[in-house]
């Protein structure tokens, strides 16, 4: 192994660590405030999650390129450690309650539409940026609904493996 291989392999073990100790500190924030998360921030939880999941599979294929059986000790221990916690923590707790929160984001919205278009037959163009932001609100939390959707259907299949 070439020292651009060990490097990039410390470099991606630091990087995990950062990266986990990151998704911890999301994870745990996100499921005090799971009602109260913006579409950003669910977004960049997933992120956290799909970042560090990479990086996990990066070092396991790599494993062997440590030499330092105490670090590789110890890495691999982490690697199950954050393992295990995303799977209990975010597969488990986190993103049924973000699921179900737009879920309800996308029927409040649509509700409020429908009255809006039932409610004022006549519409001045105040109610028409309105009615045009609250589609754009509605787009958003279905777009952001479709990739943890996405998420959802690749955990499925990790389940299946």
């Amino acid at each position: 192994m070439s020292t651009n291989d060990n490097s990039s392999i410390t470099e991606t073990t630091d990087l995990f660590y950062s990266e986990s100790s990151k998704l911890e500190d999301i994870v745990s924030q996100s499921l005090k405030n799971s009602e109260a998360l913006s579409l950003s921030e669910i977004i960049g939880a997933y992120y956290q999650v799909i970042n560090v999941t990479s990086l996990v599979k990066f070092l396991r294929q790599n494993l062997e390129g440590i030499k330092n059986a105490e670090e590789n000790k110890l890495l691999l221990t982490r690697i199950q450690e954050i393992e295990k916690y995303i799977s209990e923590k975010f597969d488990v707790n986190l993103h049924p309650l973000i699921m179900s929160n737009l879920e309800k984001s996308v029927e409040n919205s649509i509700k409020k539409l429908k009255n809006m278009t039932t409610n004022q037959p006549e519409k001045t163009k105040e109610d028409l940026g309105n009615q045009a932001k609250m589609y754009e609100e509605l787009r958003q939390i279905m777009s952001t609904k479709e990739f943890v959707d996405q998420y959802n259907k690749g955990l499925g299949n990790n389940l299946e493996n």
